[in-house]
């Protein structure tokens, strides 16, 4: 019985996710990213439901644009390193009580209402992680805890 509940389960949660990946991306969607990524390659969309996400690279850094289903432009995620950060945003880390954790990754955040910021995310150990963020000029702005 319980088996046959599992695979019932299992079942029902593929058939719900192929529905969300076969939503079809609106072609205004698709061109407002054209526009805006004319040289983007390596382009996957991802239906978020309230949004289009499109992972890609432009050059070789991996980027993540989101965009309403009005082909709006919301805000795009670009991967970094830390020593790529503006030097301001490494002083407000390394001015921070955060500055002694371990940093996992560091994420450029280009937001249509908020401009430009920073996610660092940091651990302490394997149960106590933060997300940082940072303004462009170094100011700690955000920091949210999270328990894995």
């Amino acid at each position: 019985m319980l088996q046959k509940w599992m695979f019932s389960f299992a079942f029902f949660l593929a058939v719900l996710s192929a529905q969300a990946q076969f939503r079809k991306i609106p072609a205004v969607v698709t061109d407002a990213f054209k526009a805006k990524y004319a040289n983007a390659s390596g382009l996957e969309w991802k239906d978020k439901l309230t949004s289009f996400e499109a992972d890609f690279k432009s050059g070789e850094k991996d980027m993540k644009a989101f965009f309403t289903s009005k082909g709006e432009w919301i805000k795009t995620e670009t991967e970094h390193t830390f020593n790529s950060l503006p030097v301001e945003v490494k002083d407000g880390f390394k001015k921070s009580k955060y500055a002694d954790l371990t940093v996992l990754s560091v994420t450029q955040v280009d937001d249509k209402e908020k401009g430009v910021l920073y996610k660092i995310a940091v651990k302490k150990n394997d149960y106590n992680k933060r997300n940082l963020v940072f303004s462009a000029t170094g100011q700690l702005v955000s920091d949210n805890g999270s328990l894995i």
